[in-house]
């Protein structure tokens, strides 16, 4: 099929495979989300000692907030690949939605600045939480449970997205 074309043929010997589209859609995901944690973890690491950037709040709320955050993303770079029938498409298609992802996640201007509009699309912007939760564990001591209001809008993204990957998925395949 062309689904399969735009995959490559890889994808042939996945589909005749025992594994179920769901399991197929995981072991897209996990390995990114496992990729960018480590990576996450660099980033903080040389952060803290060697910038010297305090790190006050709670290691398990700022690693929690990353694998919410991958996984956000992960549904979201899966559900731009369900709906675009060419790699190029795909490409763009990120690129359309990570340079104005983080133009309106707050890390160049305060969200609170921004006009009605984009404050309601920040609000739908997964880098928007993870730039709370991280300002939040490095600087203002935030554990779990403050930093409970912006994971909870990441596991809703990640769900959403997710979900309509694998249900565009199973309907490529089928």
């Amino acid at each position: 099929p062309a689904y399969a074309k735009k995959l490559g043929v890889d994808i042939d010997q996945l589909l005749v495979s025992p594994l179920t589209p769901g399991y197929i859609m995981a072991g897209k995901a996990i390995p990114g989300v496992l990729v960018a944690v480590a990576q996450g973890c660099i980033i903080a690491l040389a952060a803290v000692f060697a910038y010297g950037l305090p790190f006050t709040g709670s290691i398990l709320a700022f690693l929690t907030g990353m694998v919410c955050y991958g996984l956000a993303l992960a549904g979201i770079g899966l559900f731009i690949s369900s709906v675009s029938s060419t790699q190029q498409q795909a490409f763009l298609g990120v690129f359309t939605f990570i340079s104005p992802a983080v133009m309106l996640s707050g890390y160049v201007a305060p969200v609170e600045n921004m006009p009605l509009f984009f404050q309601w699309v920040a609000r739908v912007n997964p880098l928007t939480y993870f730039i709370l939760v991280a300002k939040g564990t490095f600087l203002r001591h935030y554990g779990l449970a403050e930093a409970w209001p912006f994971l909870w809008p990441l596991l809703l993204v990640a769900l959403c997205t997710l979900s309509a990957s694998l249900f565009l998925f199973r309907r490529h395949i089928a």
